[in-house]
């Protein structure tokens, strides 16, 4: 169970970060360049920033999901321990 939570929890932070980070770089692309130049460009640094900013984004995904996993873990050992105390 906990590797599971961590994985999905991982998973899904993943996929908003790089998500966003896709929409910002939309956006400064169309919104400050003429729409010739963004259209040449936007793929290019698209692959870049995928290049550089995924192994950060895994990284604290990972993280931010063994947190998760870890609260969720304290969580129910902390309500199993009161119910079997009642």
């Amino acid at each position: 169970m906990f590797e599971k939570t961590a994985l999905t929890t991982a998973k899904t932070i993943y996929w908003l970060a790089i998500g966003s980070c896709a929409a910002w770089l939309a956006w400064v692309c169309f919104a400050h360049l003429p729409f010739w130049a963004a259209l040449l460009l936007f793929p290019v640094t698209l692959v870049l920033m995928g290049l550089a900013g995924a192994p950060l984004a895994a990284g604290a995904s990972l993280v931010v999901g063994f947190l998760a996993a870890a609260v969720l873990f304290i969580v129910r050992k902390a309500t199993a321990s009161s119910r079997s105390d009642a």
